[in-house]
């Protein structure tokens, strides 16, 4: 693993945690955020939907070792990565904002 992809890890890691607990300051304006880890090897297709199905956001190739992130408003959403789909809960923690991380394998 490369030095640069040690500090990204890190930095997710520590995003993690941090969005977990709700940190960073917020508006009524602030979305939260989704956050797809390609940890896969490879380039993958990832993408991310309302509950109705509509597709909001998403890569035909997200290239290895990335993160894509999109920012959402508060609710649920459908993230379809190669390990499958996954219902994200965005919440509304105001006045902090929120972030989810899905691993895409």
């Amino acid at each position: 693993m490369t030095t640069t992809r040690r500090v990204v890890t890190v930095l997710a890691t520590a995003g993690l945690v941090i969005s977990a607990l709700g940190a960073g300051s917020a508006t009524a304006a602030t979305k939260g955020k989704i956050i797809i880890s390609n940890n896969c090897g490879k380039a993958v297709p990832t993408t991310i939907h309302r509950t109705d199905g509509s597709q909001i956001a998403g890569t035909g190739a997200a290239p290895a070792g990335s993160y894509f992130s999109y920012p959402v408003d508060p609710g649920t959403y459908l993230v379809r990565v190669p390990a499958g789909q996954r219902t994200v809960k965005i919440l509304d923690l105001s006045p902090k904002a929120h972030s989810a991380i899905v691993r895409a394998c």
